[in-house]
């Protein structure tokens, strides 16, 4: 009785991996990866301004933000969220910059990434 359970199991699991593998998910829509998110999303626009926030400190430079161009999401042990964004220094010429800003489990957000040039990332 007990080998047939484990028989009975693994064909259970091979059935389902089968099913998986043919079922067409994309690289995006598997977990762990980013997904897309609305920029007009809370989340999103409070993901950007403790990216900008932060930045600014760490720089000791005046940014705004301008606009959020895209924004991604990604499940791990909380989320990480990659904005894409068009942000003004000062008074000088707007650029487009990818921030990844990680909140925990307990609501607190820290900035993870800056990088300028572009959206190339999403």
């Amino acid at each position: 009785m007990k080998k047939h359970i484990i028989f009975c199991s693994f064909v259970a699991l091979f059935v389902f991996g089968v099913f998986a593998a043919e079922s067409g998910v994309s690289a995006q829509e598997i977990t762990g990866g980013y997904g897309d998110a609305s920029v007009l999303d809370k989340d999103v626009r409070k993901a950007a301004n403790v990216a900008i926030a932060s930045r600014s400190r760490s720089t000791g430079k005046t940014l705004t933000l301008v606009r959020i161009v895209k924004a991604e999401v990604q499940v791990v042990a909380g989320l990480n969220y990659r904005v894409c964004m068009t942000v003004r220094e000062g008074r000088k010429r707007s650029k487009t910059v990818t921030a990844v800003v990680y909140k925990d489990l307990r609501n607190r957000r820290t900035l993870s990434r800056w990088k300028a040039g572009g959206c190339s990332e999403l």
